[in-house]
């Protein structure tokens, strides 16, 4: 049971939310789960719903969603889009749905379901942060076991604005690419894909809060900074330069197309760096801790928040500034098997 939830909530936040489901003993009720991970800027929403039960997790089979603004409502759906199902996992379903939101906005999340099950959550969306400069440059790393990679590192400067108030941050750092697809030379289609990178934030003191670097140790010391969160305690109230890396291989095109044999893409680095609400640190430093060690005996240490009323996960809004930088074109053979040629220096 531990590990089909797991594997839902990380699947669950790979797919743009997240999914934190609890087991909880025979004598307790079901209860309707919902998750988001909501971001202001962005054009459509997604809020995922299951229904727990004592021994698995069950799909909604009906419901309606309503988001209010400031006390006005500005959206309202019943149409559920199902998610694929996840090898050892469950099929989980979302709503869909557009809303814009700023700084300050009071935003509330109603969700009915199954026509027993009624939750909600509100919150406050968070300032956007104060980002100095964001900048990029190729460098070498070298891994645990000796292996040098091609990887670039981004420097991202960053100030507090307020010495008495803690604040929350996430780093984000995307592969987009924008492809366009052949066959026998002749243009077939294009098409966008998106996807987070893996970072490497050991080597920074800030990224790794204060751990020992690698190799400095024989055994690793806490959880690694998967998810790239951020708080302002050791730069309270004036800037910091963060420097994370994504290995050059992680960025390219996504996907294929179906007759093609030959792809064109431009790549691009968005670098996201996200303003979050105390609750929203500690739901990513519990994933952190989570993904770094064993799932079964993490999952009896680590406390996952919820902020959901009349059920149980969690919905995070956070607000990004987003630096792009454009890598270079890439031409692959869709026939070529062999290593992948890489972006241009």
């Amino acid at each position: 049971m531990k590990k089909i939830l797991y594997m839902m909530m990380t699947a669950a936040l790979l797919a743009a939310c997240d999914n934190p489901l609890e087991y909880k003993p025979a004598n307790v009720n079901d209860e309707l789960v919902v998750n988001a991970l909501l971001t202001v800027g962005e054009d459509w929403h997604q809020v995922y719903v299951a229904v727990s039960h004592t021994e698995y997790v069950g799909q909604v089979k009906s419901g309606e969603l309503r988001c209010y603004v400031n006390g006005t409502q500005v959206a309202k759906t019943s149409s559920l889009v199902d998610v694929p199902d996840y090898e050892g996992g469950v099929q989980s379903r979302y709503f869909r749905f557009q809303a814009p939101f700023k700084a300050g906005d009071v935003v509330r999340i109603e969700v009915d379901a199954d026509g027993k099950f009624a939750a909600w959550n509100e919150q406050v969306v968070p300032e956007l942060p104060t980002v100095t400069k964001v900048d990029t440059v190729s460098v070498h790393q070298r891994s645990d076991w000796g292996e040098v990679s091609d990887c670039y590192r981004f420097d991202i400067g960053l100030r507090d604005t307020d010495a008495e108030e803690d604040d929350f941050f996430r780093i984000d750092i995307v592969n987009h690419s924008e492809s366009v697809f052949y066959e026998d030379d002749v243009e077939i289609g294009k098409d966008s894909y998106e996807q987070s990178c893996a970072i490497f934030t050991e080597d920074d003191p800030i990224l790794n809060e204060g751990h020992f670097s690698r190799g400095e140790m024989p055994f690793e010391i806490g959880s690694t900074n998967e998810y790239g969160i951020v708080t302002d305690n050791m730069f309270a109230g004036a800037s910091a330069s963060l420097r994370p890396i994504v290995n050059k291989y992680s960025f390219g095109p996504g996907q294929w197309m179906d007759g093609a044999d030959k792809v064109v893409a431009d790549i691009y680095a968005y670098v996201k760096v996200f303003s979050l609400s105390k609750p929203s640190y500690y739901y990513f430093k519990a994933l952190n801790m989570l993904r770094s060690g064993d799932t079964d005996l993490a999952l009896e240490d680590v406390q996952i928040p919820d902020n959901i009323e009349g059920g149980i996960g969690f919905i995070s809004i956070a607000n990004p500034v987003v630096h792009k930088f454009y890598l270079g074109k890439v031409s692959y053979d869709l026939s070529y098997y062999g290593p992948n040629p890489g972006l241009p220096e």
